[in-house]
């Protein structure tokens, strides 16, 4: 008898752990759409060169950036892109030599879905509430995700308040193409760089 209820412990106690399912999590916002958001800012920041005002102070005025949540992340990039055009940033106006304004106009991802074949069928069965669902079947899938981004700036002289040269609706656009062919092979085409684990991509400017 112990025995018996000795392997009947044993045997529910491997059922239950058998039955245990890790809790799995996700950010609001995908890998792939934070690729496409911060490639985007930087392409589009990288186009404006500051390398004429290299040794200068200068003091950002961010507050006509349109207000969304990747604006420290745009705000971060820029004063970035300056140090290493030998911009010195600074925080009082009187500091400065120069003031640099910066919009943001569009910063936003988008997707676009082509299905050839049939798409998820919910049915229902006949005097019951219950439906059952019959799987999108494709022959040819793709699902397309963009990013882009416009950004303008103009350059003031502090002291005597004209404008010493501006960009004006700098764009850029990033794309991240998930193809299905027969439901069974998948192939992604993307112009953002996703790096190896352990990979550092690093850019200095010393003297």
């Amino acid at each position: 008898m112990r025995k018996f209820m000795w392997l009947a412990a044993v045997g529910l106690a491997f059922v239950a752990t058998g039955c245990i399912e890790p809790r799995i999590t996700n950010t609001g916002r995908s890998a792939v759409e934070q690729n496409l958001i911060s490639h985007a800012v930087e392409r589009a920041v990288d186009n404006m060169s500051f390398t004429a005002y290299a040794g200068k102070n200068a003091v950002l005025d961010f507050g006509k950036l349109a207000p969304q949540c990747d604006k420290d992340y745009v705000t971060a990039v820029i004063e970035t892109h300056l140090a290493l055009s030998g911009v010195k940033v600074v925080e009082k106006a009187e500091e400065a030599q120069i003031k640099i304004r910066f919009v943001c106009g569009v910063l936003a991802t988008d997707n676009t879905t082509l299905n050839i074949g049939t798409p998820a069928i919910p049915v229902p069965l006949p005097n019951t509430n219950i439906n059952f669902g019959i799987p999108e079947l494709s022959i040819f899938k793709r699902v397309a995700r963009t990013g882009s981004c416009r950004i303008s700036a103009v350059i003031y002289d502090v002291k005597t308040g004209n404008v010493l040269d501006a960009y004006r609706g700098v764009q850029s656009r990033t794309f991240y193409n998930y193809w299905v062919a027969f439901m069974i092979f998948p192939y992604v085409l993307r112009d953002v760089d996703v790096a190896d684990e352990g990979t550092t991509i690093f850019e200095f400017m010393g003297e």
